[in-house]
């Protein structure tokens, strides 16, 4: 009888954290750890790590937005902390989705058209969005490409899927509200920083040149681990950018995100609780704006 009990009682408790990881969105509470260990997710396929964007829309649920509700859109670009470099475990609880090639999706982690497998900041971010009163729906167009230059990002292929997912936003949706911006680490050393503010230029003007004219919310972020540690010289070349162009606004200071637990263990990419300040820190830049 007693065995009985105790089987009960553990079937309860682990009912009961599952419970608080769905009701949260924060799938990280046991037995969600254990099974992260051996399942990555439903969306998680080593096919795709590293060796291209993720286009498995197989993997995903097509949804469409309501047409009658107050909805942001947004492009994402940058390098892996504006894709899927970060923890994975989030669920979003609110009418967030993602696009791409036309179609919308229900966001999920790890977002369509990220190389990464892990989580991102995008889906948090429009929990709280939606939270806030700023939207009803949000949708996100992931465009970035981890551990990449901003003289890469600039032009060339990685510029012109941006194009290609606003060109497709516009059509869709008839407006986008925003390119939301975090890249900086890769070019946290003498050469890049020296040409940081140029290469940046140049994205602007090609940005121009393709008819995208809508904000650029640029965040300031140097910091990536050891290899990569604060670097101010770069960070106040992203705030003179911000003050020069009209059309760049202010993104977040992720290297104001340097708390014990905030970062994964390579002290570059976002745990969880570090998601929430950087999705913090955007709500606060976007409202900011509006």
């Amino acid at each position: 009888m007693k065995k009985y009990g105790f089987l009960v009682l553990l079937l309860a408790g682990i009912i009961g954290s599952f419970a608080l990881g769905v009701s949260t969105g924060y799938n990280r509470h046991a037995p969600f750890r254990l099974l992260k260990k051996y399942w990555s997710g439903p969306n998680v396929d080593p096919s795709f790590h590293n060796v291209g964007r993720n286009l498995h829309l197989d993997r995903y649920t097509s949804a469409e937005t309501d047409p009658l509700k107050k909805t942001g859109v947004y492009l994402t670009y940058g390098q892996s902390n504006a894709e899927n470099g970060g923890q994975y475990g989030y669920s979003v609880r609110s009418e967030v989705y993602q696009f791409v090639l036309g179609e919308t999706f229900v966001y999920e982690d790890p977002s369509i058209g990220g190389i990464c497998q892990g989580g991102s900041v995008w889906g948090m971010l429009g929990d709280k969005l939606i939270e806030r009163g700023i939207h009803e729906q949000v949708v996100f167009a992931n465009c970035a490409w981890g551990g990449i230059r901003i003289s890469k990002l600039k032009e060339g292929h990685y510029l012109q899927y941006l194009i290609d997912q606003y060109n497709g936003l516009m059509k869709k949706f008839g407006r986008v509200d925003g390119i939301l911006f975090h890249q900086g680490e890769s070019d946290n050393f003498t050469e890049g920083v020296l040409a940081y503010y140029d290469n940046y230029s140049e994205f602007l003007e090609n940005l121009n040149k393709a008819g995208i004219h809508v904000p650029v919310y640029l965040s300031r972020a140097s910091l990536c681990g050891k290899g990569h540690p604060l670097n101010k010289n770069l960070t106040d070349i992203q705030d003179q950018l911000i003050a020069d162009f009209g059309t760049v606004k202010e993104g977040p200071n992720t290297d104001m995100i340097i708390a014990r637990g905030d970062r994964i263990k390579d002290d570059c990419h976002f745990t969880l609780s570090g998601y929430d300040k950087f999705a913090e820190m955007w709500v606060k830049c976007l409202v900011k704006e509006k």
